[in-house]
């Protein structure tokens, strides 16, 4: 009985540490972000050369195609701007409620970017949704000011090959550079050791106790 009871208990508690491990964390600072990062090499994206055509509703650059979705302002507000540049000369624009989605070539679990001009018609909540089916709210309520700057991050434990940006706030224009993507391992949050140290207390404390 008391092995059943042990097995129970330990199998709880993996079960505890794999959904704790399987973490979707969002970042607003850029120094976080590279910390999560880690080791892992980090590839810069400006917009500076459309490896495509210019025009419709997609671009192609060398390391994600952008693409437009929705019907409102799809293609008339969309394209590369030289208005808000973070690296370089250009970066790529859109507004809401239309979404705007970045496609990557081959799978990653670390994204980043600067986002300027965000929240300039009231407060909007921002979110993304990845394309392994994961959702993050990077800012609620959020009111700007024309050509500020923001950085936004998301690290994922699952790999991921798109993410999709959605505004509340219908027609505000959104501008975005400076693209950062990285392949990282998530190092497993505090919490997850905290689990480990009392899951192993839980087995030694049956232990002693089926030896008596």
């Amino acid at each position: 009985m008391r092995i059943q009871w042990t097995q129970t208990i330990l199998a709880v508690f993996l079960i505890g540490v794999t959904s704790s491990a399987s973490a979707t964390i969002s970042y607003t600072d850029e120094a976080s972000f590279v910390a999560g990062v880690g080791a892992a090499p980090i590839e810069m994206e400006s917009f500076e050369s459309i490896s495509g055509e210019d025009g419709g509703t997609s671009l192609a650059f060398p390391t994600a195609d952008v693409s437009c979705d929705g019907g409102a302002w799809c293609s008339d507000f969309f394209g590369v701007s030289s208005l808000i540049p973070t690296d370089g000369n250009q970066g790529v624009f859109f507004a809401t409620p239309d979404s705007i989605t970045f496609t990557f070539a081959t799978p990653i679990t670390a994204f980043a970017i600067d986002v300027g001009d965000l929240g300039t018609k009231g407060p909007t909540d921002f979110s993304a949704t990845l394309s392994n089916g994961n959702e993050i709210n990077f800012l609620s309520g959020h009111n700007g000011f024309s050509f500020d700057q923001l950085f936004i991050g998301v690290i994922d434990s699952v790999e991921f090959t798109s993410i999709t940006f959605h505004g509340s706030m219908p027609d505000d224009g959104i501008y975005f550079d400076r693209m950062q993507t990285a392949l990282a391992i998530p190092v497993p949050e505090p919490e997850v050791y905290a689990m480990l140290i009392v899951g192993l207390g839980f087995l030694g404390v049956f232990s002693r106790r089926r030896k008596q």
